[in-house]
């Protein structure tokens, strides 16, 4: 500028406003059967998240801007998409890593958030044992027996890693299990109350998710969520 005119605005380091952090290339049919994955990807700003959408087909994959890494694997795009593909903006806003991404905790990695998220790693891996397994003969008995494990695990536990809400494991894992119980659910958790609870946890978090996915002004399809995870919280009683 010149001695009358104001320095230019400040601007922040690293960013370009006029393109995205990352560009997400999914196919419809898959988003439409993936509701986890829309319900993520939803969520993420236009400004940061580019999407192009395939008519047919099971395209998936995400590539960052700078063109230094593409993937395609389901499970590892969602978990960039919650971390570093959007610079964790949706595990600070929204838990989604439970609140471990470096940005999330102000102080880098550490053990205890190292652990966490590979905990969420692994735990997604058990969901997609879970949808793999709908057509094997022992489903029922498969999703009984885990079911009884998580009630197990979850007791004292609010989420499947310290967290303060449902993160990408969680919802991940519900609805999994809600996809591939069916209305069987709600007969399946009888008597489990943590495993009841926290199933109910995770309906009532994605619904206020695609609420806030709403007016983030995506063009992502919005997620089919509604009754897949077929339980709800048991009534507690009225305090005197």
């Amino acid at each position: 500028p010149t001695p009358n005119q104001p320095p230019p605005p400040p601007t922040m380091t690293g960013v370009t406003s006029s393109a995205a952090l990352a560009k997400l290339t999914a196919s419809l049919p898959l988003l439409k059967n993936d509701p986890v994955l829309s319900l993520v990807a939803s969520l993420a700003s236009p400004h940061q998240l580019a999407f192009e959408s395939k008519k047919k087909g099971s395209d998936l994959s995400l590539s960052l801007s700078d063109g230094s890494v593409t993937l395609k694997r389901r499970n590892a795009i969602l978990r960039a998409l919650c971390g570093m593909a959007l610079h964790d903006a949706l595990d600070v806003r929204y838990f989604l890593l439970g609140g471990h991404s470096s940005r999330a905790t102000r102080c880098g990695s550490s053990s205890d958030s190292a652990i966490a998220i590979a905990g969420i790693s692994s735990w997604m891996s058990v969901a997609d044992t879970v949808r793999t397994d709908r057509d094997g003969a022992a489903t029922d008995d498969a999703i009984a027996k885990l079911l009884g494990h998580l009630d197990g695990y979850l007791t004292g536990r609010s989420f499947l890693v310290p967290s303060g809400g449902a993160t990408v494991a969680d919802l991940d894992l519900a609805f999994a299990i809600g996809s591939a119980a069916g209305k069987k659910l709600a007969g399946m958790v009888e008597g489990k109350t943590e495993v009841r609870r926290w199933l109910a946890q995770c309906a009532a978090s994605a619904s206020d998710l695609a609420a806030a996915a709403s007016s983030s002004g995506t063009t992502v399809p919005a997620p089919q969520i509604a009754g897949v995870i077929a339980v709800s919280a048991e009534a507690q009683p009225a305090p005197f």
